[in-house]
């Protein structure tokens, strides 16, 4: 396991390392030969419009459903050929809370206490009776919820539901943390504390963490690395602060990366031969038109940029 970094606990969280991930659902190519890896013990978040991917992602990292292709691993386990008993070994060290329609009822039980639903699986990840207590009712006053231990999830408002189901995730101190659509529904009172908490976990025990969100400005307070998903795609990584320089609003984060449209969405036909099913399966090099095209904007853009130097 990699030193821990200063001011950090004597290890960090995993890597984790996505590649080739090709997936092709209702026969719509929703990622494409992806490549993306986490370093371990860095909080890695991961940006692009609505329907990129993101949360398919996050659900082939939780074991939840398969890619059609490619290779997701979590430290020297793969996810997806561990079988039964690694899945739950490496689930054991994860904790994941999950985006989508269903963000609430995938992350809450609704019969269990805002305390009990924080509590729930402590002890099977080792965690004494005794030092229970004091550990849930620190996640609670985290996020402002000392005061409704005894709430059911039903009579908490949305923004607080939220909080309470990052309250859960955090609780367990998972050496790798998955947070899909952080900011959904999460308010902007709370905002401040939620950013605290997530800072103050990880520099305390060096967890890696995912986290997916359309926010710009909790992109760039949280992220130490930028992933920007698009077409299927990762089409930028870097240092958080540096691809967002400049950038205030999610139109303007759209303008920076608009170069990725140029590509388009992946095609049937693209993921097939990323999956080895196209016809004889023999090798076949075709020549996509949309890359013509960019390229011979981009040459003519160079050409008319030199000539205008020469001119002057």
């Amino acid at each position: 396991m990699p030193a821990a970094p200063p001011g950090r606990g004597p290890t960090v969280g995993p890597a984790v390392e996505f590649s080739g991930v090709t997936t092709v659902l209702d026969d719509t190519p929703i990622l494409l030969r992806l490549g993306l890896r986490l370093e371990p013990g860095a909080i890695t978040v991961l940006m692009g419009p609505s329907g990129s991917g993101k949360t398919t992602l996050v659900r082939h990292l939780a074991g939840l459903f398969p890619p059609n292709a490619g290779r997701i691993s979590v430290g020297d386990d793969d996810v997806w050929t561990a079988g039964e008993p690694g899945l739950r070994r490496i689930r054991r060290g994860m904790s994941v809370l999950l985006g989508g329609s269903s963000l609430f009822d995938a992350s809450l039980f609704a019969s269990l206490s805002a305390y009990d639903n924080v509590g729930y699986g402590l002890g099977e990840r080792g965690i004494p009776k005794s030092d229970q207590e004091a550990l849930i009712m620190r996640r609670l006053r985290e996020m402002r919820l000392d005061d409704r231990p005894t709430a059911m999830p039903s009579e908490l408002p949305a923004h607080a539901r939220k909080r309470l189901a990052l309250a859960r995730a955090l609780a367990v101190e998972a050496p790798l943390v998955v947070l899909d659509e952080i900011e959904t529904s999460l308010d902007a009172a709370h905002t401040p504390r939620v950013i605290a908490a997530l800072r103050e976990q990880h520099e305390r025990t060096g967890a890696t963490m995912l986290v997916t969100t359309h926010d710009v400005a909790l992109a760039r307070t949280l992220g130490d690395t930028l992933a920007v998903l698009c077409n299927g795609r990762i089409v930028a990584t870097g240092p958080a602060a540096e691809l967002l320089r400049g950038v205030e609003t999610g139109d303007e984060f759209d303008r920076r990366f608009r170069l990725s449209d140029f590509m388009g969405p992946p095609r049937l036909s693209d993921a097939e031969a990323a999956l080895g099913t196209d016809g004889d399966r023999r090798r076949v090099f075709e020549i996509d038109t949309r890359a013509i095209v960019f390229a011979v904007a981009a040459v003519a853009l160079v050409t008319t940029w030199v000539l205008i130097l020469l001119l002057r």
